[in-house]
């Protein structure tokens, strides 16, 4: 192993060491791209654009592109080489819009089947069934999004960027693990286990969008029973103002003038709205 490829596994072993396949997945693919520049190092911005290039015509998916860029970052930075790309560069990962949701009794199942699962696998259950994000969503989250009981939600699609609140209910679920940013196919396979010991089974096209589209139908029927507006939904998920007007007026510039803000001082006020009509909150509290 080259001193650059040494310098990288250094960085992922220490202090905290990545999972085996985080490691063994950043030191291939940082091998590779070495074989590629050959002696053309420091490698200069256009080598790393030219690379990502080949690999896109070579038909790798923005998924995996994803990863190639968080190791290849992850290589620059152990080596003290000027990491040349933005966050915009960054590859986004495509997402299933149309995985079938799952029934409210198969998300309270899997809620209630919690003691079968590891840290982690409860933790992103706890997210996935709580604030809905995306798969890719998911990944992007790390320890430094968890501070004085919220969230960081790093939203894709160009959503809004949102804080949430995290409640009593999945508090200890929350602190029982520090998450790394992932691989997407790291969370796929967590989803496959879950699945798996919550429910014997894992239902052919699902996925944690399955956890969106349920809540996205749960959710504003509670709103609407409790006299709440429905737009606190797309505020909750960090919708755009105008997808907000275009979804529950029928024009877009109705979400615009919609201030959700002036009803209350509280920043949180959307999560305590939401959180009162929620489908699973309450499970996560029930004791078995």
């Amino acid at each position: 192993m080259n001193e650059h490829l040494e310098n990288l596994k250094l960085v992922l072993t220490s202090p905290r060491r990545r999972a085996p396949d985080t490691l063994t997945t950043y030191l291939s693919i940082a091998g590779q791209y070495l074989n590629w520049l050959g002696d053309r190092l420091p490698p200069g911005e256009i080598d790393l654009r030219r690379y990502f290039a080949e690999r896109k015509d070579g038909g790798i998916s923005d998924n995996s592109l994803r990863t190639w860029f968080q190791a290849l970052k992850k290589l620059y930075n152990a080596n003290h080489w000027e990491w040349p790309l933005s966050p915009d560069d960054r590859p986004e990962s495509s997402e299933v819009a149309g995985q079938p949701p799952f029934t409210k009794e198969e998300v309270i199942q899997l809620i209630n089947k919690r003691d079968k699962y590891t840290h982690n696998e409860c933790f992103y259950l706890a997210i996935a069934t709580i604030y809905c994000p995306r798969r890719i969503e998911l990944a992007r989250i790390t320890g430094r999004s968890i501070k004085n009981n919220t969230i960081y939600i790093d939203t894709a699609k160009k959503g809004r960027k949102i804080t949430h609140l995290i409640p009593d209910e999945i508090m200890p679920v929350i602190k029982a693990y520090r998450p790394g940013e992932k691989d997407v196919s790291t969370l796929s396979a967590t989803f496959h286990r879950i699945c798996v010991k919550g429910l014997g089974k894992v239902k052919p096209g699902y996925g944690f969008h399955s956890f969106r589209t349920t809540n996205g139908t749960l959710v504003p029927i509670g709103l609407a029973k409790a006299d709440k507006p429905l737009t606190l939904w797309g505020e909750f998920m960090g919708w755009s103002k105008k997808s907000i007007g275009a979804t529950f007026f029928g024009t877009p510039m109705a979400g615009v003038y919609g201030r959700p803000e002036l009803v209350s001082t509280d920043p949180y006020f959307i999560d305590r709205e939401v959180f009162e009509v929620h489908p699973f909150l309450k499970q996560w509290g029930v004791n078995d």
